[in-house]
């Protein structure tokens, strides 16, 4: 009996293998990430896409797959001192998010593509990252300065917060200083998610129209991050008790209520400052904040840059 063919994801590409934007088939084109070096594996067995991008402490992988019938997908990891955390490709643990993608004028020629994305964090960095962030001492266990992964008792589980920070980076659009400081705090807020899902803590039962409940929360959060306000404005809006967006919201989701109205907030303010010429009084004002001192010492805190550094790389 003859193996099916493989491909393979790999996430450790050597910068002289990637290709021009002149070899990136027209189709692909919109799916660009202008700072990311690409890569294409593309044959009668399938199409792997691959986008790199390269920040001193993170390595973000942004594959795009389809496969031919009966090939197998093998996986390729950096060296042992990446730490991976990601939305797994359709072999390991479920079929994961799909993108229909035209590849011709007509409906009828599209293809469909399985979405991986990989967040691999240095750990030769940790010392400097725990003082920064002291969610990283999640790491602090043995076995980790041998290179062994720390293992989780329960697997990785993505969720809706996971695959916004996804789609903000799948769409961004801008070069240089502006996008190694956007990429950097967003590779922060995705891999938090697996440092907090080291944390073993009793597991809440909810029912399913309770969780669907959290879902419509953490939904307006995320397209409303400038209205969200503060946990208490949704419990009114919503009509829930401070305590059920509390252990339930942080179980569902792997983050605080707060700590994603800060997030999505952040994220919408930062769009203002290097999309727009509006003045930082009037975005202050926008995102609730008493002053736009107040505000600027929130947003360089979050995204460790000055403004007026974003502003003049515009």
């Amino acid at each position: 009996m003859n193996l099916p063919a493989s491909k393979y994801l790999i996430s450790n590409h050597e910068t002289t293998d990637c290709i021009t934007y002149e070899r990136i088939p027209g189709y692909l084109q919109s799916q660009l990430i202008p700072n990311a070096k690409c890569f294409l594996d593309a044959d009668e067995s399938g199409i792997i896409f691959s986008q790199q991008i390269e920040l001193e402490q993170f390595l973000i992988y942004y594959h795009l797959i389809h496969l031919g019938n009966g090939i197998a997908l093998k996986r390729i990891d950096p060296k042992k001192y990446m730490l991976p955390a990601g939305i797994s490709s359709p072999t390991d643990s479920g079929p994961g998010p799909q993108m229909r993608i035209m590849t011709g004028d007509s409906p009828d020629t599209q293809l469909e593509f399985a979405v991986n994305f990989q967040v691999y964090f240095d750990l030769t960095y940790l010392g400097y990252l725990k003082k920064e962030f002291p969610l990283f001492q999640a790491l602090d266990i043995p076995g980790i300065k041998k290179g062994q992964y720390p293992v989780s008792k329960l697997p990785f589980r993505p969720n809706e917060v996971n695959y916004h920070i996804v789609r903000r980076i799948a769409g961004f659009r801008m070069i240089g200083k502006v996008a190694d400081v956007f990429f950097r705090r967003n590779a922060i807020d995705f891999f938090s998610t697996y440092l907090r899902s080291l944390e073993t803590h009793p597991p809440v039962m909810l029912m399913e129209h309770h969780r669907q409940q959290l879902r419509s929360i953490a939904a307006f959060i995320m397209e409303y991050p400038l209205e969200a306000g503060s946990k208490e404005a949704l419990c009114d809006r919503f009509r829930v008790v401070p305590e059920f967006l509390e252990v339930p919201f942080e179980q569902e989701f792997l983050i605080s209520v707060e700590e994603l109205i800060l997030q999505e907030s952040m994220a919408a303010v930062f769009k203002m400052i290097v999309e727009t010429d509006y003045t930082l009084t009037y975005i202050a004002a926008v995102a609730l904040y008493d002053s736009w001192e107040d505000l600027a010492q929130t947003f360089e805190s979050y995204y460790r840059c000055p403004i007026a550094d974003l502003r003049k790389a515009q």
